[in-house]
């Protein structure tokens, strides 16, 4: 089944979904939570093309939640999706390998609903979990909460949307804390080697960013530090 929803699918939402898939094969659970789902449209997307057996939405407030469960009925996913108005993921039992994703929230809500679901689950089903993240501010405190709480980003991409920059990234809980460079934390890990590879959409947004910093270092010590390290 081919829906229209493939012609407005957004240039960040396609991007989030195409990293949130990756290697979605090789994952025991068939499923994908979908957390602030607005019009459902991420989650009728990969039913329609990746073959998951289910898909989760949630939304804090009443009337996306109410938007996504339209959606889904409307073409006829109803019987393979559930929608819950709900703050994050309360109420929502983890499965082995899910794929959670969480696009369109700032890093600091991640951050609170990541929190609250490490001291909710066991360690062992945390770690079958794949998490793709796309805030919309406060990535670098995002990361910060991932490094010292014990995920690893094992992959981060950005993309550019009627002329906004996006960045996009994918963790898994090790339950291990690493250290970190400050350039990791506000540029990100694997962007910085995609960037140095030449990888256009990483360039760009790399680009973006050192112009920023070099304003903001005027006035923050700590990018002043993070501007001049090696």
């Amino acid at each position: 089944m081919i829906s229209p929803v493939d012609d407005f699918l957004p240039v960040r939402l396609k991007a989030v979904h195409d990293i949130a898939v990756k290697g979605a094969d090789n994952l025991p659970s068939r499923r994908i939570i979908d957390v602030g789902s607005d019009h459902g449209h991420l989650s009728l997307y990969a039913l329609v093309h990746d073959n998951f057996e289910s898909a989760v939405l949630t939304d804090i407030h009443e009337a996306p939640a109410k938007r996504s469960e339209d959606t889904l009925r409307m073409y006829g996913y109803a019987d393979r999706s559930k929608v819950y108005c709900t703050d994050g993921l309360d109420g929502v039992g983890l499965k082995t390998g899910d794929i959670v994703v969480m696009a369109g929230l700032g890093g600091n809500n991640m951050i609170d609903i990541l929190g609250r679901v490490v001291k909710r689950d066991e360690p062992e089903l945390l770690k079958s979990i794949v998490w793709c993240l796309q805030p919309q501010k406060s990535s670098d405190k995002l990361r910060e909460y991932l490094f010292t709480s014990g995920f690893d980003i094992t992959d981060e991409n950005a993309c550019e949307d009627r002329g906004i920059n996006y960045i996009i990234l994918k963790t898994v809980y090790t339950g291990v804390p690493h250290e970190f460079t400050l350039k990791q934390k506000y540029y990100g890990p694997v962007l910085l080697q995609r960037a140095a590879s030449g990888e256009e959409d990483a360039v760009r947004y790399k680009s973006r960013l050192d112009e920023r910093f070099a304003i903001a270092q005027r006035g923050d010590e700590e990018i002043k530090r993070m501007m001049e390290e090696q």
